[in-house]
């Protein structure tokens, strides 16, 4: 998914343009009968109805607790820090946000950017966070000084960025294929990994730290030394039994063992092994019948989801494989994300809709309303009770679960009580020897 054009000459997300084109409307013309007066007199004969205006007055449910409107453009990127009081949202109009969730006061405006801004965070201790641009730069700001640093290199867009996990180290995916890696603090370039032949659309740290992982539309996933900057494996189907034919998507490592989970824009997916000594596809899982959007390792069970724009998402354990439930959104997803404390996940898209799904059966157990466009954005804060969204109709939503934001499900769930996920331990354990 190569990044697109709009109207107006900006660069656009990869994967963001034909799912999320907004319906056309138009023209209601109404003709006097005769047969039905009072009708007529309530909608005025020969009235032509404006869509634009009619649609203006029609009230969206909002089940949000508290909605952002200082965003001029869509909305593709939002973060929240470690405890949820602040959250860094990236729009279209090349702005960036910094703002409180309780009461959505903006607390700094980021320009700088000349592009549109496509991913945002802090790093782990929090005494910096950045802004990532389809610019090509990505500027990073002391959190205490509130001075700013840009990280330049790239003669071209920046897909992605992130940062390591203990140290002031942060890596990109850029639009020529190659992975920057910068010294945040001070500005000084550590490494430019280039090995690909085409867009660098997604990449990760291993979970230790250790490893760069990065995956192309070149259907290429590379494994890389930060250290040397050296390639130290290549996953290519055309040099392995089986891989990937078509783009990468999405690439996600484990947070605690060396694998990853590998997405591609046929639908496909793989788990794969990563570290040093030996990284290759270990199986293939069930595939979607449209782009892999999103792919996860759960925190809580031996599982991993994998969400498409065909508007499924398949919930697979890891040791074999073998499909553990399967969800049925009702749109095209573009987020989707684990529970941190549940087996459930949240997940939105082209519906306008972020839902909640038990994933120990597919049930929803809650929906939450209010955006009027594709959700672009997703994010929930570590004990699981906020959820954070951001998309096409230029809001942030914050959503409180515990204080029953959304509708919930009134369909039972397979053990025949009401399908609400339950948090305690003893139900994660019950779900880990499922």
């Amino acid at each position: 998914t190569s990044a697109m054009e709009d109207g107006r000459g900006k660069a656009s997300l990869p994967g963001q343009g034909e799912d999320q084109s907004k319906a056309e409307a138009g023209e209601a013309k109404h003709e006097h009968k005769g047969e039905d007066a009072e009708t007529e007199a309530n909608i005025g004969a020969d009235h032509e109805v404006d869509a634009d205006t009619f649609a203006s007055e029609i009230e969206i449910e909002d089940d949000a607790r508290l909605r952002l409107t200082e965003h001029k453009g869509p909305v593709h990127c939002l973060a929240i820090n470690a405890d949820a009081s602040l959250a860094l949202s990236g729009d279209q109009e090349d702005m960036a946000l910094l703002w409180e969730t309780k009461t959505g006061k903006v607390v700094k405006k980021l320009s700088g950017h000349k592009d549109t801004v496509v991913c945002v965070g802090w790093n782990a201790d929090e005494t910096a966070y950045a802004t990532c641009s389809m610019d090509g730069t990505i500027r990073v700001y002391n959190t205490k000084s509130g001075k700013v640093r840009t990280l330049k290199g790239p003669d071209c867009e920046i897909y992605w960025f992130q940062w390591h996990k203990k140290g002031p180290v942060i890596i990109a995916g850029c639009g020529d294929g190659t992975v920057w890696m910068w010294h945040a603090l001070n500005g000084k370039v550590m490494q430019v990994l280039s090995g690909h032949a085409d867009v660098c659309s997604c990449g990760s740290f291993s979970h230790d730290g250790k490893l760069i992982v990065s995956g192309s539309h070149d259907e290429k996933a590379i494994v890389w030394s930060p250290k040397t900057g050296e390639p130290l494996h290549k996953l290519q189907a055309v040099n392995l039994r089986g891989f990937h034919n078509a783009p990468l998507t999405c690439i996600k490592a484990h947070h605690n063992k060396p694998i990853m989970v590998t997405g591609a824009e046929d639908g496909s997916a793989w788990i794969c092994s990563l570290s040093k000594g030996s990284s290759k596809p270990l199986k293939q899982l069930t595939e979607h019948k449209q782009s892999v959007e999103a792919a996860e390792f759960s925190r809580t069970l031996d599982w991993v989801f994998t969400a498409s724009s065909d508007g499924t998402i398949i919930v697979s354990d890891v040791a074999h494989g073998q499909v553990r439930s399967k969800i049925e959104h009702s749109g095209a997803i573009t987020r989707a994300l684990w529970h941190p404390k549940a087996p459930a996940i949240l997940a939105t898209g082209t519906d306008t809709l972020v839902q909640l799904w038990d994933a120990r059966n597919g049930k929803q157990a809650r929906e939450m309303r209010g955006h009027s466009d594709a959700v672009l954005a997703l994010a929930m804060s570590r004990d699981g009770a906020l959820v954070f969204s951001a998309g096409d109709d230029g809001t942030c939503a914050v959503f409180d679960l515990k204080a029953g934001a959304g509708k919930r499900s009134a369909r039972p769930a397979e053990n025949g009580k009401t399908n609400e996920i339950a948090e305690s331990k003893k139900e994660e354990e019950k779900g880990n020897h499922n």
